[in-house]
């Protein structure tokens, strides 16, 4: 066995099928292992139906030209030995009781995955397309020398010619303005630049691949993260092995603003802001913990003052409780 590509779902079938198809439309020996997150019992019927021909994917982002996927196999996280030879494209399903947050469900198929032998493990989220050629390419790049984690260009789904990521060094900057802020976010339009492998400081989680042996010894996601940004924390541990690449030459689709809809279903204002003073507080430095708390505190005064959305406000209002008197 050699590749596993993980997709997590949670109440979003819609998108899980279009990313599933988009999978399935790439060449290459890998097996795909389907984790649902406690949804109700309508998304697995749909995600079935899907298989079985009876639904069919979101035209406007890939036309199917095969269908060679395999069976759909349903699992239990119980069985800890996965007796099979070699991959055959199956789509194995395993679903937890209720929903564990995005950390703890991918922990659980990944230390699945570590015990079973999978030498390479690849996470798509559910609101990604992927071209073809996706498995082919980006298996490359995780095989170049001192490489452990790779993720390709990602762009916006619904935005023409938007990056949503390249690569990045890491700095406050990034933290404060492209990843806690509502404010419009500084936009880069795709061109020859962005063609090349690049080191970067982390990887998109949402996309990306791993070498299992690395992601034991580094540790899974820490669990304390419910709803990102665990990858920037994942990623400061991988560094000590290897380096972390984004492959600019391969390109994705984000389907951003159809993903933000599922999140309304919870409260994404508090888990947001939470996991990042969690972030700050893991792995900045004084200089980071200084400004980010600081920042953090001064935007809770705004919010309280001037934000007329009772649900941010609330959210916001959570964090800073729990972050800065609960958890001390």
């Amino acid at each position: 066995m050699n590749s596993a590509i993980v997709v997590l779902n949670w109440n979003d079938w819609r998108n899980t099928v279009d990313c599933l198809e988009s999978i399935y439309q790439n060449d290459g020996n890998f097996d795909v292992f389907l984790v649902d997150n406690g949804s109700y019992q309508k998304n697995i019927l749909k995600i079935s139906s899907w298989h079985e021909g009876r639904i069919i994917s979101d035209r406007s982002f890939i036309k199917p030209k095969i269908n060679n996927r395999g069976k759909l196999i349903f699992m239990n996280f119980k069985n800890n030995i996965f007796d099979k030879k070699k991959n055959d494209r199956n789509l194995y399903l395993f679903r937890n009781k209720s929903n564990l947050g995005l950390t703890a469900g991918l922990n659980r198929i990944y230390s699945f995955l570590i015990r079973n032998k999978y030498q390479y493990i690849l996470r798509i989220d559910n609101d990604f397309i992927v071209p073809r050629d996706y498995f082919k390419k980006i298996s490359l790049t995780i095989k170049q020398k001192d490489v452990v984690s790779a993720s390709p260009k990602i762009m916006h789904a619904y935005i023409k010619k938007s990056v949503w990521f390249k690569g990045f060094k890491m700095s406050w900057s990034y933290l404060k303005f492209q990843r806690t802020m509502n404010l419009k976010k500084k936009r880069y339009f795709d061109n020859l630049n962005f063609n090349k492998l690049v080191e970067t400081d982390a990887i998109s989680g949402c996309c990306s691949i791993y070498k299992a042996n690395v992601l034991k010894k580094s540790g899974l996601g820490d669990e304390d993260f419910f709803y990102g940004p665990e990858d920037i924390e994942l990623s400061y541990r991988l560094k000590k092995y290897g380096k972390l690449v984004c492959n600019q030459k391969i390109k994705t689709f984000h389907k951003i603003a159809k993903s933000s809809s599922i999140a309304k279903k919870f409260d994404r204002t508090f888990e947001t802001t939470y996991s990042f003073l969690i972030l700050i507080k893991k792995i900045g430095t004084f200089s980071d913990k200084l400004f980010g708390y600081s920042y953090f505190l001064l935007r809770g005064f705004y919010y309280f003052l001037l934000e007329n959305n009772k649900e941010k406000k609330n959210g916001y209002k959570k964090a800073i409780i729990k972050f800065f008197i609960q958890d001390v």
